[in-house]
């Protein structure tokens, strides 16, 4: 872990974290040609995080883990954690139970046969678990996960912004959201992070670590393409591209402002 770098209290640790999927298993481009640089993408990433000597989270999806197996080794070898992001990046809405349980147990092994390790945390593809807790989260737990990290506290949520227990013997560790008037909004991930002005968000991280509570960054390996691989619709383009050349200089003043661990070590504590 890193010391703390941030006028927040000693102590507060937020947890970094990056999906780990390509440009086109985003619901924008899904079933779109591939492309893009996974491999490039997530050395930038290694580097980026090495540089500052700052462990992540990579929420990993299974179908990746089988086709770049030796990077996800390369990424578990650097010490970060390696979880789970499901192994299609299907919405969850889309999922009977059956099939939830399948897909599930299909990123475990995968990447477990990648890096040799189970993961211990799954997030779900652009968070839609919610509105199917409590169908689902009985089968995250029973898929011997030990913590998710996809319920948002957004809108007029009653449920915490830092880690609680969703389940007895499974954690819960939310992605980031600031108060207006009792209103959650993210700031901290995807295209809040792409457009808002890293003064603002380093403004929220620092009164989440004020009020005693780990933020949680996140953002994904196609964020370091700069561009869409292949010629895409101008809205399609606007939505998942705008601003992403910010992505990168974000992070890395973002780590460099405050301390960072993977969500698996702030849970420990």
């Amino acid at each position: 872990m890193t010391e703390s770098k941030s006028p927040a209290p000693a102590g507060v640790i937020n947890a970094a974290t990056v999906d780990a999927e390509e440009w086109n298993d985003t619901v924008l481009f899904r079933g779109a040609p591939g492309g893009g640089d996974f491999r490039g993408n997530a050395s930038a990433i290694l580097e980026l995080l090495g540089a500052r000597g700052v462990k992540a989270t990579f929420f990993v999806l299974g179908s990746l883990a089988l086709k770049y197996p030796e990077e996800i080794r390369e990424i578990a070898s650097a010490g970060h954690e390696i979880a789970s992001h499901g192994h299609t990046h299907r919405s969850l809405w889309r999922l009977t139970r059956e099939e939830f349980a399948r897909d599930l147990k299909m990123s475990r092994e995968a990447i477990e046969k990648a890096c040799g390790a189970a993961p211990a945390g799954y997030r779900s593809p652009t968070w839609s678990l919610r509105g199917r807790e409590k169908e689902f989260l009985p089968l995250i737990k029973d898929a011997g996960f030990s913590y998710d990290s996809s319920l948002y506290p957004a809108g007029f949520s009653a449920s915490a912004r830092g880690p609680y227990e969703v389940l007895p013997g499974l954690a819960e560790f939310p992605p980031s959201v600031f108060k207006v008037a009792g209103f959650g909004l993210p700031f901290l991930g995807g295209t809040f992070l792409r457009w808002a002005g890293t003064g603002f968000i380093k403004r929220q991280v620092a009164a989440l670590n004020a009020a005693g509570l780990p933020a949680m960054l996140y953002f994904h390996t196609w964020e370091f393409d700069r561009e869409p691989p292949l010629p895409v619709p101008f809205y399609k383009r606007a939505v998942q591209y705008y601003n992403i050349a910010s992505v990168p200089l974000k992070v890395g003043e973002l780590l460099d402002s405050f301390s960072w661990a993977p969500a698996r070590d702030i849970l420990k504590q």
